[in-house]
């Protein structure tokens, strides 16, 4: 027998992915999602529309190339600028994508490493970058930062000195909903000569006073030197694209080793134009973030969920249960995904909530409703 059709091979990896519990589908269509990673509702503000309508008429709908060859709009410095400035970081670059942020970062900046720490729970952007770094990787259990000491003192014992090392994290994890310790895992790197990368894309607008982030939250200051910041525009900020906020030192060698910046067409003008104002709009210290924070300690307070500012709740519980939530929640036009593993580890399946200022409070009061009815469930993060 010949080998089988390429259709009958992809038939086979289907039906593989279905016994796995992992088909995907597209959320229906015209439904309220409950998921949306737009924490401010920027997207709707009328300042950033404005600002991108306005740009879309003096510049066109493309970037026509490359930062490096045509596609290097004015804009781009102007935000990296501002998004520096709101990180308190002494330089930025802007990537026409978060994944590309955090997969340009580390491959790059592996360079300088022989081993690379990753927590189990990291995003698949920081994964792949891990991968595209091809170095020595160790994997260590979620937010456990003693691991990372134990097992530099194995290798410290060996071969005499602390190997040089980068620590790849979340500041707030997108699936979890809970929060980095960034205090010990600065003491580490600080401590043994290592580096940290932390990709802050959910914590940027959502957690601490300002908005600013993992380390406003945890009330720390961070050495760029030391500490290398990825981020996205797409979440709170309302728009699209990401950015890497370091030392001025490892911006070049991002500009020439950083696969995702080089080999990536750039934003549109427009869409550099509402990514300004947002982070302009933020930094205005108009109470957003406070309103946000006011909701999410709401939300979580009717869902008997652990008091904490991540705006990130998952529901965990039996598949049955889940179902049931989310098809009742359903039949009044709202929209509850339900993440399958690769996607969380294995048995750990779960709805996940993002509370957004976009949410009205008849929606918070059916969440909580139908939470509550079913057996088993438990609200996270």
């Amino acid at each position: 027998m010949g080998n089988p059709s390429y259709l009958e091979a992809n038939d086979h990896l289907l039906q593989d992915i279905e016994r796995k519990g992992q088909r995907k589908e597209l959320p229906p269509r015209g439904e309220i999602s409950l998921a949306s990673n737009d924490y401010l509702h920027l997207s709707r503000h009328p300042r950033l529309i404005e600002s991108a309508i306005e740009e879309l008429r003096r510049s066109g709908t493309g970037a026509t190339g490359s930062r490096l060859l045509s596609g290097n709009h004015p804009l781009n410095r102007e935000l990296e600028i501002a998004i520096s400035a709101f990180k308190n970081a002494p330089s930025a670059l802007v990537f026409s994508t978060g994944y590309q942020a955090n997969m340009s970062a580390i491959g790059a900046l592996s360079g300088l490493v022989d081993l690379l720490y990753s927590d189990a729970l990291n995003h698949a952007s920081l994964i792949d970058g891990i991968r595209l770094g091809k170095k020595e990787t160790a994997i260590f259990p979620h937010n456990d930062f003693s691991w990372i000491e134990r097992d530099l003192e194995m290798r410290r014992q060996k071969s005499g000195d602390f190997p040089r090392f980068m620590v790849v994290t979340e500041s707030l994890f997108s699936m979890e909903g809970d929060l980095s310790p960034l205090e010990d895992l600065v003491r580490v790197v600080r401590d043994r000569d290592g580096l940290l990368l932390v990709d802050d894309a959910h914590a940027t607008g959502t957690i601490g006073a300002e908005g600013r982030g993992g380390f406003e939250q945890a009330g720390l200051t961070w050495d760029p030197e030391r500490v290398i910041l990825t981020g996205t525009f797409s979440k709170a900020l309302g728009g699209l694209g990401g950015f890497v906020a370091c030392h001025p030192d490892y911006r070049e060698l991002l500009l020439s080793r950083g696969r995702g910046f080089v080999y990536s067409t750039a934003l549109p003008p427009s869409v550099l134009a509402s990514n300004l104002e947002a982070v302009r709009l933020l930094g205005e210290g108009n109470g957003l973030v406070q309103s946000l924070a006011r909701r999410v300690s709401k939300v979580r307070s009717l869902l008997d969920a652990p008091e904490s500012p991540s705006p990130v709740i998952p529901i965990m519980g039996n598949r049955n249960a889940l179902l049931s939530f989310q098809e009742r929640l359903l039949e009044t036009a709202l929209w509850a995904p339900l993440v399958f593993p690769p996607t969380v580890p294995d048995g750990s399946e779960r709805i996940r909530l993002s509370v957004t200022l976009g949410w009205e409070e008849g929606w918070i009061d059916r969440i909580a409703e139908f939470f509550h009815r079913e057996k088993g469930l438990k609200a996270g993060g």
